[in-house]
């Protein structure tokens, strides 16, 4: 018998019961609706309640800080459970299928690579291809702007398209496609492995206009009616059982009816484009099933859809944003802005985020959203498994517990692989999940199950139907005061404390959570994001020694937290003519970032704080650099984060163009943007007279020095 094909997809934060399968017909996803019909829906499936943590998961079958993830890789540190490097003892699925003779692709985000190691000089461990997967499409951060993203393949980077791009969506799934026609060409009888994972849904939300015009008005109702319809309507076709509750909505989360006209207004339009990403995103889903149907592999497929890997986010402030990175670096919109932006949202000029209220809304019935580990709006979302013939009751809703640890079981059990003993030499510690392939046949229970969670200082221990609960860890770790009990087996949506009805109960699962944190490293709690401790002095001193070179601009990554420092510029640079236009350095993009470009030979300085108007300045010389050989520097002087700067421009110690800047950013972080020299890949910080801001000339030397 030949061994399955393997399919797993799993999406991004931010949309998890959009999905029409899962109670949601307001937006139209036929392709995973097709799934659920044919196949089988999990309602008790869980994630780690935050993306690196639960991609680990599920490329290991070991829990998150087990293999050294507990938190967003972005903000990894020295400690066992938080480094970013899954041991050698824990290998993927993907090694593990590749060893055993599948072919294995990965598509679209790979959240999974240390700071500092995504670079060309690597390290290339954590990369995919470094995983176990043969082939990698996509990009190695933690979202992506969907029009003018940075493209990897393998661990290169690849050109921008030319002219209007396709988004990002369609790109991957046409290049999955391509990958799997190759396949099936060289060895139509060798299996293979595709982990199909979209950055859509997450911010940036950026979507076709033409489906964001489809939802106009789908909303209208606010995002309290929302979710209570969507809450009966989960209801009634079987979903949820019978007797789940909607818990209320939070403290500090907005009622619908207390937004001005236009916050409401602006919070609609950001939900339309979030239910227009994720029709886009079914549409390409769609393609890519469709040709493997059409090249007769579909029906040896066995398919995983998981629908977020955590619950939707609550990213977005009051009303939504216009750009996260404005939002992050501590700039708040105000009416004129909002209003001013409505009609942006979903294009390329917006990096933004529906707002906070629509996260708790699409997360019915459940308490929360995004990182909040002890709470099912983080950690609950659907999974639809679909394999012809092998599903007993196609269409049904199963009730089994479920983890992100259980996919590679899963998958290696459906192709006949045992948990491997060794790998490469190195013996493998056990899977801490297990396969869930016995559910297709019979949905009961299978036995025992303890999992924990644990994000930022906000934590939980699942065991056996009960659910223990806490938002502060750090206040909690000494004993059982201050976290919360819950019955999920008589309480689907967590909606009943019953800690001081169990308080035996409540201390016995605590005395397990202590257990379970210290066996898979869980301590020392971090609360929040906030970066961590710094280690190694930062590297201060960074040379380019020609164009066409780029080094990642991540805040925990090569150039530590100097982004918004005080630095120098020094260029020796050879121009084609005395009208020479190009970019000699560029960081970030135009929602967060610096450029030092010529404009017809000028020599111009562009800092962007934020898309806002007053937020961006451009410092320009009024004469031109001359043809040849040319020595440029820039001085840049910054009072703090977020506080005033200033800039000057030089050549041959001669003052060309000085400046003040109201406000540094915080961070540049967005959608894996860069520190790019004699170009702006990605999205641009400003408009340039080249090709993305290609320099009609040479670099020969360029020196930046952080103070």
């Amino acid at each position: 018998m030949t061994p399955a094909n393997l399919l797993f997809f799993v999406s991004d934060s931010h949309s998890r019961p959009l999905v029409g399968a899962h109670g949601n017909p307001l937006i139209h996803t036929p392709n995973m609706d097709r799934l659920a019909a044919a196949g089988q829906r999990y309602n008790r499936f869980h994630t780690a309640g935050i993306c690196s943590p639960s991609r680990a998961a599920l490329l290991t079958g070991r829990n998150p800080h087990r293999v050294a993830t507990g938190h967003i890789v972005d903000l990894s540190t020295g400690y066992p459970g938080y480094d970013g490097h899954f041991p050698t003892s824990t290998a993927t699925v993907a090694r593990t299928l590749r060893l055993n003779g599948y072919n294995t692709a990965m598509f679209g985000k790979h959240h999974n690579i240390p700071p500092g190691e995504s670079s060309a000089a690597g390290p290339f461990d954590m990369w995919p291809t470094g995983l176990g997967f043969e082939y990698f499409f996509g990009f190695p951060h933690g979202e992506s702007d969907q029009i003018r993203p940075i493209v990897y393949r393998g661990t290169n980077p690849l050109p921008d398209p030319p002219g209007n791009p396709e988004h990002f969506e369609k790109r991957m799934a046409d290049d999955a496609m391509r990958w799997v026609r190759n396949h099936i060409a060289a060895d139509p009888d060798k299996p293979f492995f595709v982990y199909y994972s979209p950055g859509s849904t997450h911010a940036p939300h950026q979507a076709p206009a033409e489906l964001v015009a489809r939802f106009k008005g789908k909303f209208d109702q606010g995002w309290d009616t929302v979710r209570e319809e969507t809450w009966r309507r989960q209801i009634a076709q079987g979903i949820i059982p019978p007797d789940a509750k909607l818990t209320p909505r939070p403290d500090g989360i907005a009622p619908w009816d207390s937004l001005t006209a236009v916050e409401r207004e602006y919070a609609l339009r950001g939900m339309e484009v979030a239910a227009a990403m994720l029709a886009y995103q079914d549409e390409q889903l769609g393609r890519v099933l469709d040709e493997l149907e059409r090249t007769g592999v579909l029906d040896d497929t066995l398919v995983i859809v998981i629908q977020g890997d955590n619950g939707a986010s609550g990213d977005g402030d009051r009303a939504g944003v216009t750009d996260e990175m404005e939002f992050m670096n501590g700039v708040r919109a105000d009416e004129a802005r909002l209003s001013a932006n409505i009609d942006r949202l979903g294009g390329e000029f917006a990096h933004g985020s529906y707002a906070e209220g629509w996260g708790w809304a699409m997360n019915s019935p459940f308490p929360w959203y995004k990182s909040h580990a002890g709470m099912l709006g983080a950690l609950r979302d659907g999974m639809i498994v679909s394999w012809q013939g092998r599903v007993a009751e196609p269409g049904s809703v199963c009730n089994r517990f479920g983890h992100l640890v259980d996919v590679a079981p899963t998958l290696l059990d459906a192709a006949g692989i045992p948990a491997p003993e060794k790998v490469l030499g190195v013996e493998q510690t056990p899977f801490d999940g297990k396969s869930l392939l016995s559910s297709l046949r019979d949905c009961q229970n299978d036995g025992h199950r303890t999992q924990y969670f644990e994000v930022g200082g906000k934590a939980g221990l699942y065991s056996d139907g009960w659910l223990l609960s806490t938002e502060d860890l750090a206040a909690s770790m000494n004993g059982p005061e201050g976290w919360q009990l819950f019955h999920l087996d008589a309480d689907y949506s967590q909606s009943v404390d019953l800690s001081a009805e169990y308080p035996r109960r409540r201390k016995d699962m605590f005395a397990l959570w202590q257990e379970e944190a210290a066996r898979n490293n869980v301590p020392p709690v971090r609360a929040g994001f906030t970066p961590p401790s710094p280690g190694a002095e930062p590297r201060r001193q960074y040379d380019f020694w020609g164009k066409d070179v780029s080094i990642p601009a991540h805040p925990n990554g090569l150039m530590g937290h100097q982004l918004n420092g005080s630095f120098t510029l020094e260029a020796e640079i050879d121009l084609d003519g005395p009208a020479a236009s190009g970019v000699i350095l560029a960081l970030g993009s135009r929602f967060a970032g610096w450029s030092l470009f010529l404009e017809e030979g000028r020599p111009v300085f562009v800092y962007a704080r934020s898309t806002k108007p007053e937020d961006t300045v451009k410092i320009a010389s009024l004469h031109p650099l001359k043809q040849g050989a040319a020595d440029l520097s820039l001085r840049f002087v910054s009072q703090g984060r977020g506080r005033p700067a200033h800039a000057e421009i030089r050549s041959n110690d001669k003052v060309l163009a000085g400046g003040d800047v109201p406000g540094t950013f915080l961070l540049p972080l967005g959608v894996g943007e860069q520190l790019d020299a004699g170009r702006d890949l990605g999205v641009p910080v400003t408009d340039y007279a080249t090709v993305q801001g290609a320099i009609q000339g040479e670099i020969r030397h360029i020196s930046l020095h952080f103070d």
